[in-house]
């Protein structure tokens, strides 16, 4: 059994390696069926944290969402083409095909308009004054938004109501705390989802869209959510490397200001299906 285990993760590191070195995005990208699900975490949920309640039903619409998170690769393509300097470096340096970590959102939504103008696609972010606008009918990359990025963690239409995101064994499908040894990984080397989706739980937090706001829940309207419309901390969800149990769960919930971060945030991108 533990040479089978050994091969499996083998065999998905190599095509993880080379989905990553052969594509920038589009390639990875998996389309998520829309439909309804429970947002958030039952009351009696022990372990839930106040912000993650009340659970409320939600309907979305079917979107995209990277198989992977972006990598530190896809980064350097993005820092040299603007000419910008990497992250402060990590004590275990810059690994290629490992998440970028240190990045900002305001950093994440900018490389986000350069990838849709690479590959000749709508951006979707722009700004008006001091505030970022999220045009979510372009079809370039853009974040998801927390309902989203909820949903697909949780396997969307086929999910199986695992405790973490694929299994309700952590170790097989997370890169945390218990196992990481200070750090994160490469992209894909745990088990995926239910949608195929990769490190969804751990490795490192992923920015989405949405202003944060504590007592959201209990006033969010059910279609298509996108957050409140005003805040100063943006939604980050996920876990990392860094992360005990508790916050690897897909309903967890932090936020940060968009021009702050740590070394244990990153991101993926999404893109809406346009007609």
């Amino acid at each position: 059994m533990k040479k089978i285990t050994f091969y499996s993760t083998l065999l998905i590191t190599l095509l993880s390696l080379f989905a990553f070195k052969n594509s920038l995005i589009d390639s990875n990208l998996i389309r998520i069926q829309g439909g309804t699900f429970k947002m958030g975490s039952k009351d009696s949920d022990g372990l839930a944290d106040v912000d993650e309640q009340k659970e409320h039903t939600v309907n979305l619409n079917t979107f995209e969402i990277s198989k992977f998170e972006v990598t530190v690769w896809e980064w350097k393509q993005f820092i040299k083409a603007n000419k910008m300097k990497m992250p402060v470096k990590p004590t275990w340096g810059w690994q290629d095909n490992y998440p970028i970590n240190g990045v900002t959102w305001n950093e994440a939504i900018a490389y986000c308009n350069w990838l849709s103008k690479k590959e000749k696609l709508q951006p979707v972010y722009s700004k008006k004054g001091p505030n970022f606008i999220c045009n979510f009918k372009a079809n370039g990359y853009r974040l998801p938004t927390e309902a989203e990025w909820e949903f697909a963690a949780k396997g969307g239409a086929s999910s199986k109501s695992f405790k973490y995101s694929g299994s309700n064994n952590l170790d097989d499908i997370a890169w945390h705390k218990g196992n990481s040894k200070g750090s994160p990984h490469t992209i894909g080397t745990k088990l995926p989802n239910e949608l195929g989706l990769h490190d969804m739980s751990g490795n490192v937090w992923e920015w989405c869209w949405d202003w944060y706001n504590k007592d959201f829940y209990k006033q969010e309207k059910g279609e298509n959510p996108r957050g409140p419309e005003m805040g100063e901390r943006r939604t980050v969800r996920g876990g990392s490397w860094d992360s005990q149990p508790n916050y690897v769960r897909p309903a967890n919930r932090i936020s940060t200001e968009p021009n702050k971060t740590h070394e244990f945030y990153g991101f993926r991108v999404a893109r809406t299906i346009t007609k």
